[in-house]
């Protein structure tokens, strides 16, 4: 196949099946990091938490996740691409899973449960990053995309999943048991996944054709000279303002995100008082829509090219949308309006790497995007959960905690609007 074929043709092929692989991974991982959620009103219970401690401790559980996280994704993610993201990706699910497993015995220990939280966050830190190295090196530039959502499915697939596989465990068997059963099982199926199925670069398969080989490497970009120093890199993005206002709205992301993410379900229970074990649909339907969101969302934004503007109005309609959700009298009622906003808060994830990407340069990409992810989720994914947490303490209502993350969405709302003035995109 010649290069000008190979650009606007297609070729089906070996590497179609990498990002699927990835999927499995990035399902485990969000499994494990997710599942203090559902765990934390029976950790409550058992050791006689009030309301006000639930929301104080509760929060610190969920946050020191992320302080971990973006650390990691910051400073460890060069350590990984030298050592290899198929031998790093190894390590850490190996990682990930054995703190995982440590929760159970820790739990009883507060200070060292924190500690194995931290540490769980730090062994997942670079896992995005190798999956964002493995990406690149098998697919042309034209394919990416499908890619990247592909394995991104993972994470909105574990949202719906979740429920149906950690509740039961906790209410059957005891949310120690699930902390064991996570981890043993998820490192059983990753690990050999991907041994198996993943190479560093399609040049180290001997599964690969020519013909699909020489299909990737005409679709790769010219490789570009990267800056003298580090730091010369750095500065790149560092002084262009878009940058920074691009982290703000990326703090504020991931405030709602994993705000809502962390709390929705001990809302639910304690704060609607619908059974532990309805968790299994009240918590997965409202994520239901977001595997839709993902491909619309992503589609208009290409079409439009207005994906700042697009998001910001996803900010400004998802708070409106969690506003009536919360304060709606009935539980049906609560979780169907909570499936239309994130539905609605989809449109920032569906953006948000293509902005990076229209602002920082392309030879310090990895350096941008890497020192973006981990900023964001340190600071916006450990501070989501304790506002919420906080809100919880200080008013003693769950309503309350929860209508704080509307606040949280007018101020990404107004921030997008400005980026989109600014970038044009």
């Amino acid at each position: 196949m010649t290069s000008a074929a190979a650009k606007t043709g297609y070729v089906p092929g070996l590497r179609w099946q990498l990002p699927f692989v990835l999927l499995v991974t990035v399902l485990i991982s969000y499994f494990d990091r997710m599942n203090i959620t559902y765990a934390i009103a029976k950790i409550g219970a058992e050791y006689g938490w009030t309301t006000k401690e639930i929301g104080q401790y509760g929060g610190l559980l969920m946050s020191v996740f992320y302080v971990g996280y973006g650390l990691a994704n910051m400073f460890l993610s060069p350590i990984g691409a030298r050592f290899g993201p198929r031998k790093s990706l190894m390590v850490i699910i190996v990682l990930f899973s054995l703190f995982t497993v440590l929760s159970a015995p820790v739990a009883m220990m507060f200070t060292l449960f924190i500690f194995v939280r931290i540490c769980l966050g730090l062994s997942e830190g670079i896992h995005f990053p190798m999956l964002n190295i493995l990406t690149r090196n098998w697919f042309p530039a034209h394919e990416r995309s499908r890619a990247n959502s592909i394995w991104l499915l993972g994470l909105f697939l574990s949202m719906v999943l979740a429920p149906f596989i950690v509740v039961p465990i906790i209410e059957n068997l005891g949310w120690r048991a699930m902390f064991y059963i996570l981890g043993v099982v998820g490192m059983l199926i990753s690990v050999p996944f991907v041994f198996l199925f993943v190479r560093d670069t399609p040049q180290e398969s001997d599964k690969i054709t020519p013909a699909e080989l020489n299909y990737i490497e005409s679709g790769m970009e010219p490789e570009e000279p990267l800056t003298d120093s580090i730091w010369e890199g750095y500065k790149s993005f560092f002084r262009k303002r878009a940058y920074w206002v691009a982290i703000l709205a990326g703090i504020c992301n991931n405030m709602v995100a994993f705000g809502l993410l962390s709390w929705l379900p001990t809302f639910f229970v304690e704060g609607k008082g619908i059974p532990f074990s309805s968790l299994t649909w009240a918590t997965s339907i409202p994520y239901s829509l977001s595997l839709v969101g993902l491909m619309l969302w992503s589609y208009v934004g290409d079409k439009t090219n207005k994906r700042a503007y697009l998001a910001g109005m996803g900010f400004f309609g998802a708070g409106i949308c969690a506003y009536f959700a919360t304060t709606a009298a009935n539980i049906y009622v609560a979780v169907a309006i909570f499936t239309v906003t994130i539905f609605i808060k989809v449109t920032y994830a569906c953006n948000e790497f293509a902005i990076m990407q229209r602002i920082v340069p392309k030879q310090n990409l990895a350096a941008g995007v890497g020192f973006y992810n981990g900023f964001t989720m340190m600071l916006g994914g450990g501070l989501g959960p304790v506002i919420v947490g906080q809100v919880l303490a200080a008013t003693g209502s769950y309503t309350s905690a929860i209508l704080s993350i509307t606040f949280l969405c007018a101020i990404g709302g107004v921030i997008m609007l400005i980026l989109g003035r600014m970038i044009k995109y």
